[in-house]
Formats: structure tokens, C-alpha cells, sequence
């Protein structure tokens, strides 16, 4: 029994995968594939990752996690979305790094079940819309917090992707990881669900129907703030609504700057900096990258 673990990052289009998946349940269980509910995944690893974090977990806890995982049906695979694993989109960066504490949960994770029993997945996203696009989500449970202030928890271009992969594999680039970028998911969405369920043909996977929610642009997010300011709430469910409407009627725009919040040359800074980091990362040891092919 093989546990497969997507481990982030955040807003990386992990829903769109899992509806995907959801969608050729009955084709993942011919192969002896197996996605527990998200529900179930959530209480299975929280319990995990808390014994690790205790310093009580042994054998009896990776049973016990790959138990309620599989609900008792025996299996080849176990699939698990779950970004949550590297930390939060509260705080995803902390003094120039991603996910301070998520690489040694990943890593003491995949040595608790045991290395040759996972696979790790993870989907990459230039932090010149991953930083807007998790402000998203602080706006519906820190409608205070502005924007500046959350981008720039660290100096946004010291970030890189590859640092954190490397932090997940140890010195040694003990562990092999899985990566693909947000930005081709769309293109490569069939080659991405192969490569982390192990379906022996991704053409006969079938694509959901698009349950993907606009995103909401920088600008809308900067308007909603003021609006919250002028009209404070801390009712959740209000939140989401706003936020909806939001989203329609500011969605998300490719390179989308804010001059003297976001601007232009932060934006240009931030997304070259990435394309070199995505080459350093196509590079690195024991790593395997899926990427969208252009043909001349």
C-alpha cells in the first residue's frame, strides 16, 4: 500500500484535481486506486501529524493512519490532497522562506509510513499572484489584515520554491518529489492526475465539469478591505458571500499590478525570478518535474 500525498501549496487549483479524480472514482478503484473524503483525510492526518508533533509516534500511528485512510479496503494506492500539510495561508511565509514549518512535517510524515511507501506531490505558483491569491482567503477570516502588511511578512523576492523543496528532502535529497506548476495545470491536468493516482492511462481519465470559482484580482481584494473597514463583520458565512461578489466582479487578470501596493516592476521582479527558480527546480536531484510542452 502506497500513500500519495499532494502537500501544496495553497490555491494551486488542488479542488480542480479532486474533482477530477472524483470524477473517475469508479476507474481509480478498477486499478486499485483509493481518495478518502476530504473530511477523512483531514481527521487521519491531523491525528498523525499531532504524534509526530508530540514526539509519540511510532509504527502503531502509521497503521493506524493508513487504516482510516483506506477505511479498511485494501488498496495499491492512497490519495491525499492536502496543502494544509506545509502550513498555513495565514502566515506562508516567515523571514525570506515558504512554509517555515511544513518541510519537516512533510518529511517526518513520509518517514513515518516510511519512505519507500510515499510519494510526494506539490504544484508551485509565482508568488506574484500565490501572495493576492491566499490574501483572498484572509479577507473571509482576517478581514483586518492589509495587504501589505501580509505580502510583505518577508521580502517577497527572496522567495523560491526550490528552498523549500529542498528543505522537504533533507540534506541528503533523501525524499523524491513530484512538481508541477499552477500555471500549466489547465494544459497538463491529465498528465498531473496520472502521475499522482499511477493510472495506467491518463486518456481515459474524464474531466469535470468546471467547478473552478474565479478568483478574485488584487483590486478586488483592496476594495473589499476599505468596504470591510467602512462595514466590519466577523460573520463568516457574510464573508463568503462578499466575497463572491467580489470575485465576479473583480476576477483575477494575468500580471495584474497595483501601482504603489503590487506595481508593475515587483510584479516583473517577482515572475522572473520564478521562471528562473522553475529551471533550478527542472534541475535539482531527485526531483521530477511536470511540464507543458510547446512545439515550434
Amino acid at each position: 500500500m502506497e500513500l500519495r500525498i499532494l502537500f501544496g501549496a495553497h490555491q494551486t487549483a488542488q479542488e480542480q484535481l479532486r474533482a477530477h479524480l472524483e470524477q473517475n472514482r469508479d476507474l481509480l478503484a478498477e486499478e486499485g486506486i483509493i481518495m478518502p473524503p476530504a473530511e477523512t483525510a483531514e481527521v487521519a492526518m491531523n491525528q498523525g501529524i499531532r504524534a509526530l508533533r508530540n514526539g509519540n509516534a511510532d509504527e502503531k500511528t502509521a497503521e493506524t493512519l493508513l487504516a482510516q485512510l483506506s477505511e479498511g479496503q485494501e488498496c495499491k494506492h492512497i490519495l491525499v490532497i492536502r496543502p494544509a500539510i506545509s502550513g498555513s495561508w495565514v502566515r506562508p511565509t516567515k523571514e525570506g522562506i515558504f512554509y517555515p514549518r511544513g518541510s519537516s512535517t512533510t518529511a517526518q510524515l513520509a518517514r513515518l509510513v516510511g519512505v519507500e511507501n510515499v510519494k510526494l506531490y506539490f504544484a508551485t505558483r509565482n508568488p506574484a499572484s500565490f501572495l493576492p491569491a491566499c490574501y483572498n482567503l484572509i479577507l473571509q477570516s482576517k478581514p483586518e489584515q492589509t495587504f501589505q502588511d501580509y505580502a510583505h511578512q518577508s521580502e517577497p523576492t527572496d522567495l523560491r520554491w526550490s528552498e523549500y523543496l529542498h528543505r522537504v528532502q533533507g540534506k541528503e535529497s533523501e525524499l523524491p518529489v513530484t512538481v508541477w506548476s499552477y500555471e500549466d495545470f489547465p494544459y497538463i491536468w491529465r498528465s498531473v492526475a496520472q502521475a499522482f493516482s499511477g493510472i495506467s492511462n491518463k486518456e481515459d481519465l474524464v474531466a469535470a465539469d468546471d467547478q473552478a470559482h474565479p478568483e478574485m484580482s488584487l483590486k478586488g481584494a483592496l476594495l473589499m478591505h476599505a468596504y470591510l473597514e467602512n462595514h466590519p463583520t466577523g460573520d463568516e458565512a457574510l464573508l463568503r458571500k462578499l466575497a463572491q461578489k467580489f470575485e465576479q466582479k473583480f476576477p483575477e487578470k494575468a500580471g495584474e499590478h497595483v501601482a504603489d501596493v503590487w506595481p508593475a516592476e515587483v510584479v516583473t521582479a517577482l515572475s522572473e525570478a520564478y521562471d528562473d527558480d522553475n529551471y533550478y527546480i527542472d534541475r535539482m536531484e531527485n526531483i521530477r518535474t511536470i511540464r507543458r510542452q510547446f512545439y515550434a
